[in-house]
């Protein structure tokens, strides 16, 4: 069963988000936007070409979507309508971030929600998987490398 997730953006336009499929606990995806999506022409590349099968290190150039040695070789995202050809695969823009949450969860039953702001990741988690039982957008570091205070396992790395 796949983790799925909505990985998006918000600046003054309101919320840009696409859809990735699998891998999305913040041991891949959640390590993977932190280190190597930093920054905003990153972010804004990864979003431009869509939903997403998987994410990776690299952007990377258009394969055979069934490729997978490659795609782990080249350690590059898989896109449903660059590397397989699906239409209507394009990021979605969303008004404001309760848009997004109504989006990733009624569209996509999304299990995270990952969204670049201010120059930073924030990460709501809709599993209650890192401990967050506000239901808010936490910062993406604090959730992946700062220990929780609660009274069960929080899934932290």
């Amino acid at each position: 069963m796949a983790t799925r997730a909505v990985i998006a953006k918000l600046d003054e336009k309101g919320v840009l988000a696409i859809y990735s499929h699998s891998d999305n606990y913040l041991e891949h995806t959640g390590k993977i936007l932190d280190q190597h999506y930093a920054n905003e022409d990153k972010v804004d590349e990864l979003l431009s070409l869509g939903d997403v099968s998987i994410i990776d290190e690299n952007i990377g150039v258009k394969i055979d979507f069934n490729d997978y040695k490659l795609r782990a070789e080249n350690k590059q995202c898989l896109f449903y309508a660059r590397d397989r050809g699906e239409k209507y695969k394009q990021a979605e823009q969303l008004e404001d971030e309760s848009a997004l949450l109504k989006h990733a969860f009624e569209y996509y039953d999304a299990d995270l929600v990952y969204m670049f702001a201010f120059g930073s990741w924030y990460v709501y988690d809709n599993s209650d998987k890192i401990g967050n039982t506000s239901h808010q957008f936490i910062e993406l570091e604090e959730a992946l490398y700062v220990p929780c205070n609660y009274d069960y396992d929080c899934n932290i790395i």
